[in-house]
């Protein structure tokens, strides 16, 4: 519901009007917006837009996005710009995630109407994007850390950003989890090795100590016998 009773101008209402119209026309059928059931007026200061929905909470009161749900939430704004409209007012309150998971991304330009922020463009977008998933990812930090060094301009900026990052940690781990076998291996190589070293050592001694003393047996008997003569 939009109230224009204090600040109601016919050229607002029409901005108005032709937001509903164009926002009906260019995104219907999208998974990650909703679609305008109706647009009308309860009088000539309050107009209203009724969207489609399903059960669930806002992100403010979820509280948390993962991986997926943000690829979700950057689809919808991707989408938004490819029929060139400016959502405006990215924000917690306007993130529906469904008891399924899903994610809706609630409202597209109102800002520049209600507000006057005519200024407002995709790259404001993205900047209030990359806000919510500072604050609401459970993604790690290095990867967060990567949206303030690289600063994304597009959602497909954004997207690769994230979710290159998250590869590349992943391939990481991989990589370390290897690394921490081969080093078993070798340790256990090593291990085998001088296992091995000690019982050839140990044999050396055994024949050793058997050639000592069969010499002494040896010298004992020729020390026999010439005692005996």
């Amino acid at each position: 519901m939009v109230d224009f009773s204090n600040k109601s101008t016919d050229f607002k209402k029409a901005q108005w009007n032709q937001l509903q119209n164009e926002y009906q026309t260019l995104i219907s059928d999208y998974s990650h917006l909703p679609c305008i059931e109706q647009a009308a007026k309860v009088d000539e200061d309050h107009l209203y837009s009724l969207f489609d929905g399903e059960e669930g909470e806002t992100l403010s009161e979820k509280g948390s996005l993962g991986p997926d749900q943000i690829q979700q939430l950057i689809a919808a704004v991707r989408h938004l710009h490819d029929h060139q409209m400016i959502h405006g007012a990215i924000s917690p309150k306007n993130i529906w995630i469904t008891t399924q998971g899903r994610v809706i991304l609630y409202g597209a330009g109102e800002a520049r109407v209600l507000e006057g922020k005519t200024r407002l463009g995709a790259v404001s977008d993205i900047r209030q994007l990359i806000a919510v998933i500072q604050r609401f990812s459970t993604l790690s930090e290095s990867i967060l850390e990567r949206l303030n060094l690289e600063e994304p301009m597009t959602a497909e900026e954004l997207e690769q950003i994230l979710f290159r990052t998250e590869r590349k940690e992943g391939i990481s781990e991989d990589n370390k989890l290897a690394a921490f076998f081969e080093r078993k291996s070798i340790t256990q190589k090593a291990e085998a090795a001088e296992r091995e070293r000690r019982k050839v050592e140990k044999g050396k001694h055994r024949r050793a100590n058997k050639m000592i003393i069969g010499g002494v047996i040896a010298a004992m008997l020729i020390l026999a016998d010439y005692c005996l003569f």
